[in-house]
């Protein structure tokens, strides 16, 4: 019987974000941020200020993060939003502001999906490390009510910590968690920059998930494989 790729290795770690969960980051002009707001219960807010304060937010965080030296220095939605947040919002206020944006952020995860990454845990551990900007809290609650929460050994959210992908401290958490070494580990991911190039400097094998938005360049090493949907992963030879 032949080999599959991934039977080389004895750990599988993905990023989330366009790997495996689809259809986030809904941030734009026509997002009805305050529809949103409404159905959590918030009242005080008017529409043009909450607007101001998630796009605020988001460019900021936007800007932050395609800053290389931030890359150990970054956090999560609350910590930029408390950087320019009016003191006359109560605690509860910028709670709900916090978890409209969290709403606005996540994703779902299709069915197909979600049966593949069934399939890679029935043969390998697996794990997260991805770089997300609200609590980790909402994302969890989202693999739970899919009943994929349980696959993964270990969860690495950059908002739990000061560092967002590409930086080492992201990928070395997730690596303490395993007995294998990183040559035995495999990371996929979507992302040449924060995926491939962060996963390749700690020795790590890489499967990048082709995004033509993010294409790959001469500076990004090779993926040691390429393929167009996860769904592919479990059968590749």
């Amino acid at each position: 019987m032949t080999a599959r790729f991934i039977d080389h290795y004895d750990v599988i770690l993905l990023d989330m974000g366009n790997t495996f969960m689809f259809d986030g980051d809904r941030f734009g002009e026509k997002e009805d941020y305050h529809a949103t707001y409404r159905q959590l219960g918030g009242q005080e807010l008017r529409p043009e200020e909450l607007r101001f304060h998630i796009t605020n937010v988001f460019e900021r965080m936007l800007g932050a993060g395609r800053d290389p030296a931030r890359q150990d220095d970054f956090g999560d939605v609350r910590r930029f939003l408390a950087e320019t947040i009016s003191s006359n919002l109560s605690s509860k206020e910028v709670e709900l502001i916090v978890e409209v944006f969290a709403r606005h952020e996540i994703g779902t995860v299709p069915e197909t999906h979600a049966d593949a990454l069934r399939q890679l845990s029935r043969s390998h551990p697996l794990g997260i490390v991805s770089n997300v900007w609200s609590p980790s809290s909402i994302f969890e609650a989202e693999l739970e009510r899919a009943g994929l929460l349980n696959l993964f050994a270990v969860r690495v959210w950059s908002s739990d910590t000061l560092s967002i992908k590409p930086s080492p401290r992201l990928f070395q958490k997730a690596l303490r968690s395993f007995a294998a070494p990183p040559e035995r580990v495999v990371y996929v991911g979507d992302n040449p920059l924060r995926d491939i190039i962060g996963a390749k400097s700690l020795g790590m094998a890489t499967v990048w998930i082709e995004n033509k938005t993010r294409p790959l360049t001469p500076e990004i090493p090779r993926p040691d494989l390429i393929i167009s949907d996860l769904t592919q992963l479990p059968g590749v030879p």
